[in-house]
């Protein structure tokens, strides 16, 4: 681990794990082989990566900030089966680096959604997660259906993959130390999705929709969405196959309830722009 104290980018949302205990407890459930291939996102100071160094065949560490990821650099220089990359994880190729990848990251609050997004696109390359989210964002993706938390972003992330809560970390592992405390989780994507959608960019276009205002109805929120193609008639019948009352809320819906329903309305996507691969799914902003 890297000594020097550390300065701190606030825009890059950087806090600094500090507890080898919690190091510990993550990579014990991580449960990771000596042949695993592993790449870790934001290593900071190290303290994750000189871990994970000891006991995988092969790490890969994506730093963003040069202040960071020069340093580790020398600092690994010596060490063949360790590579330090100086890129943006949003943004970053997952397709240069071998297959299959276990990832290990302790994600930035500010980007960590962004994050994930992005790794989920290369979803077909990757073993399995091991994340460290803030606590609400945790919340959110973990999230069932009748949640407060349940959201677009739940359903978004439970298509792709399965997830599992893992542990807590009190905010008192971190320097400095942050007004929030945070949840690893583990994802492991699907090979195949157990609901298939034919188009899931149509899928997520109509799941965004139906979580646009909370506190409305769901047939009020597609009617919103959509005022030159659906009718309450077109709702009715739907909702009958479905099994869904007039009066129920997006949050109430299952992934398979979501997946069926953007089967029905399929013929509304004609003539849809397109879903941008980064499209935000934060129902806040809506």
């Amino acid at each position: 681990m890297l000594k020097k104290t550390p300065y701190r980018r606030k825009r890059l949302g950087q806090v600094f794990l500090r507890d080898a205990h919690v190091v510990a407890d993550i990579l014990q459930r991580a449960a990771l082989a000596p042949d695993d291939t592993v790449l870790e996102i934001g290593p900071g100071r190290g303290i994750m990566t000189t871990a994970l160094a000891e006991r995988v065949q092969a790490l890969y560490a994506i730093e963003i900030d040069p202040q960071y990821a020069r340093p580790l650099q020398a600092h690994f220089a010596s060490v063949g089966h360790v590579t330090i990359i100086e890129a943006d994880a949003r943004f970053y190729d997952y397709a240069l680096l071998p297959s299959p990848l276990v990832v290990v990251a302790n994600l930035p609050y500010s980007v960590g959604l962004a994050i994930v997004q992005r790794l989920l696109a290369f979803r077909q390359r990757l073993s399995r997660l091991v994340l460290m989210l803030q606590k609400e964002v945790a919340t959110r993706l973990l999230a069932a259906p009748g949640d407060s938390a349940y959201g677009a972003v739940s359903v978004f992330f439970q298509y792709h993959a399965q997830l599992r809560h893992l542990l807590e970390v009190s905010r008192q592992a971190f320097t400095p130390v942050p007004a929030v405390d945070s949840s690893v989780i583990m994802m492991q994507p699907f090979a195949t999705p157990p609901y298939l959608a034919p188009d899931e960019r149509w899928l997520f276009r109509l799941v965004k929709s139906a979580f646009a205002h909370r506190r409305k109805t769901l047939r009020a929120n597609l009617l919103a969405a959509f005022p030159q193609t659906l009718t309450r008639t077109m709702l009715a019948e739907i909702y009958t196959a479905l099994t869904l009352t007039e009066h129920a809320r997006a949050q109430e819906l299952t992934l398979q309830h979501f997946v069926h329903l953007a089967q029905a309305l399929a013929h509304l996507s004609t003539g849809m722009p397109a879903v941008p691969q980064d499209m935000n799914l934060d129902e806040g902003v809506c």
